[in-house]
C-alpha cells in the first residue's frame, strides 16, 4: 500500500473519513528551503520569511499510520532532503546517484542498505522478501513490536516513503523464484543487484543470470561485528567466476545437488564465504545450530554496517568511481587507536 498524495483541496474528505492524525511543519519546511536556495541569508538572521502561501505544497496520508502530512510539493522537497548532501556529495554526483536502479533481494541484511540508499538519494529500487518480521529478528532489524507478521519488504517500502513519498519502489513480497528471477532482475533491467538471500540454489541461480546480462552484484556478510563485502563487477567483467573466484567449485556443486541434511546445509551455507574468513565465534556457531542454537548469529552493529556498505559501494558504481570486483573487509575487531596529536 503506497502512501496517497492530495491537493490542498481534496483532503477535507480524507479528514471527515478518517480523522488522521494531522503533522504539519510547512513553514519550518519553507524556512528550511528557502535558507537551501539562499544560503547567504544565514549571515542576516533573523530573516523575513516569504511564508508558506507562495509555494505549492502538498499533503501526504500514509494508510498504515493513519496520519496526514503536509509537505513541499516533489521538486521543492527533494532540492530540501537531499541538501545537507552536499558537498560531501556534488550536484552532479547527486544526479547519477539518482539515474540508476537498484534490486536489493534480501531485505534482512538488505533493510539497512535500502534505508541508506533512501536517506541518501531518490533511487529507485525493487524489493524482495517472503518472509515477515519476527521477534527475534529485533536484536538488529529498525523496526519495533507493531510491525511484527509484516512481510520484510513491505515493511521496508513503508520506511522509505515515510522518508520519501513519491520513491519509485516495486515489491516482490513473495521473494524471488525460478518464476519471477526474470522479472526482477530484467523488467525493468536493474544496474545493480543486492543479493542478500538466504536460499543458496537462488543465489547461484541470482549470480549467473546477472552475470549473462552484465549486472553487477554486491553481498554484505556479517562476520561477528565485522562485515565482509563481495563485488561482482559483471558489468565490467562478463567472464569473472562468481564471488569473484571465492566461491569453490565444489561448493557449487554441492548447492546445485542439494544437501542431504541439516548438517550438510549448514556447511554449505558457512562454506559458501569460506571458512577461513569467517569470524571465530561465527565458525563455532554454525556447529551448534540444530542442537543449542535455533540460527545463524547476526548482531545489530554489524548490520548497520552492513547497510552503510551496500549504500558506500552503490553510490561509488553509480558515479562511476573505479570498483575492482573482489572481497572487501571492514573490521571493527581491528579498530586502530590514533597516535597522539
Amino acid at each position: 500500500m503506497n502512501p496517497i498524495i492530495f491537493d490542498k483541496n481534496s483532503i477535507y474528505n480524507i479528514i471527515k473519513k478518517k480523522n488522521p492524525h494531522i503533522v504539519d511543519e510547512i513553514k519550518e519546511q519553507v524556512k528550511e528551503l528557502e535558507l537551501v536556495k539562499n544560503p547567504k541569508l544565514l549571515t542576516k538572521m533573523p530573516f523575513v520569511e516569504q511564508g508558506a502561501s507562495l509555494y505549492d505544497t502538498i499533503w501526504v496520508y500514509y494508510p498504515w499510520r493513519n496520519t496526514l502530512v503536509h509537505c513541499l510539493k516533489e521538486k521543492d522537497f527533494k532540492l530540501l532532503r537531499t541538501s545537507r548532501n552536499q558537498n560531501l556529495v556534488t550536484k552532479k554526483e547527486q544526479k547519477k546517484i539518482e539515474r540508476i536502479r537498484v534490486g536489493i533481494a534480501g531485505l534482512n541484511v538488505g533493510n539497512p542498505g535500502a534505508l541508506c540508499l533512501a536517506l541518501e538519494g531518490d533511487i529507485k529500487m525493487k524489493l524482495a522478501d517472503n518472509d515477515v518480521l519476527s521477534l527475534s529478528n529485533l536484536n538488529r532489524f529498525r523496526a519495533g513490536l507493531p510491525d511484527l507478521g509484516l512481510n520484510k519488504a513491505v515493511l521496508t517500502a513503508r520506511q522509505i516513503y515515510e522518508i520519501n513519498p513519491f520513491a519509485g519502489l516495486e515489491i516482490f513480497e513473495k521473494g524471488i523464484s525460478d518464476e519471477n528471477i526474470e522479472k526482477f532482475l530484467l523488467k525493468p533491467k536493474l544496474d545493480v543487484l543486492i543479493e542478500e538471500m538466504d536460499n543458496l540454489p537462488l543465489k547461484i541461480k541470482i549470480r549467473e543470470l546477472a552475470r549473462k546480462n552484465r549486472i553487477p552484484v554486491i553481498m554484505v556478510t556479517g562476520s561477528g561485528p565485522d562485515v565482509i563485502i563481495d563485488v561482482e563487477r559483471f558489468d565490467k567483467e562478463p567472464s569473472l567466476p562468481l564471488m569473484s573466484g571465492y566461491l569453490k567449485k565444489e561448493v557449487i556443486s554441492g548447492i546445485k545437488r542439494g544437501p542431504g541434511t541439516f548438517s550438510e546445509k549448514m556447511k554449505l551455507a558457512r562454506n559458501f564465504m569460506g571458512i577461513k574468513y569467517l569470524h571465530p565465534r561465527l565458525i563455532a556457531s554454525f556447529e551448534l545450530v540444530g542442537s543449542k542454537l535455533a540460527g545463524i548469529p547476526q548482531i545489530a552493529e554489524s548490520s548497520f554496517l552492513r547497510g552503510a556498505s551496500i549504500a558506500y559501494f552503490v553510490r561509488q558504481i553509480a558515479q562511476g568511481e573505479k570498483i575492482k570486483s573482489g572481497r572487501y573487509y571492514l573490521k571493527l575487531s581491528d579498530v586502530q587507536r590514533s597516535k597522539k596529536p
